[in-house]
């Protein structure tokens, strides 16, 4: 009975949020019809999409064998705005859209995956932020693909923010920063890579290192491609 009240109370609340704060596309600020929706349908199709050969070229020296990546950041622009909203806004429920949105370009790349598995947070970033943003975007795309989303990387050290460091500190910060989950085998499995931002390719290459390791096949997907 408390759990069904709670239910209603949040419900409740919720559908009040919504009717005195509607929600807005961030691309042109016009009314969306769902609170899950970040973008209207116009501005999802005029976003900059990321360039092939660049998102490819950053990976090529890797255990990465397909990337991939949806759009090109564009400073101060929408999607800027939507990495933001997403990682920092307290709104993870905009990464299963976003996801399943990013899941169609995995498949139109002739990406084929028997698991998807995102980047996985330290503690501490996962403490200040209450969710994994990577995790959200990751069951989006699982879904589109029709296959699981799965933990099976595990941090084994808090590492430094990578925004302001050089591409050699990047490489240097996130280095042996990733491990398999206990219990996890990938053997013989195609696993889908799945982050927010790939800048240097940096962090995605230190993930897919214990994965190739474990005898998986990596792949991995990328809601933007930013400058490095």
């Amino acid at each position: 009975m408390l759990d069904r009240l709670g239910r209603w109370a949040r419900d409740l609340s919720g559908g009040a949020a919504a009717l005195a704060y509607p929600p807005l596309c961030l691309g042109c600020e016009g009314r969306l019809p769902e609170p899950s929706d970040a973008l209207c349908a116009t501005c999802l199709r005029g976003l900059p999409r990321a360039d092939a050969e660049t998102v490819a070229g950053l990976l090529a020296d890797g255990p990465v064998e397909q990337a991939v990546a949806l759009w090109a950041f564009d400073p101060g622009g929408t999607v800027r705005r939507l990495q933001h909203a997403l990682k920092y806004g307290g709104r993870p429920t905009l990464g299963r859209g976003l996801g399943e949105v990013l899941g169609a370009a995995v498949r139109q790349a002739g990406i084929v995956a028997d698991v998807v598995v995102p980047i996985p947070l330290s503690h501490v970033r996962q403490l200040e932020r209450g969710y994994n943003q990577a995790a959200a975007l990751a069951d989006g795309v699982a879904t589109a693909l029709g296959v699981p989303s799965a933990p099976l990387l595990v941090r084994t050290r808090t590492t430094l923010a990578q925004a302001r460091l050089s591409k050699s500190e990047r490489r240097r910060n996130v280095d042996g920063a990733f491990a398999l989950a206990p219990g996890a085998d990938v053997a013989s499995l195609r696993v889908l890579l799945v982050d927010d931002v790939l800048t240097t390719g940096a962090t995605l290459a230190a993930a897919a290192t214990p994965l190739a390791a474990g005898g998986a096949q990596v792949a991995v997907a990328a809601l933007a491609l930013a400058g490095a």
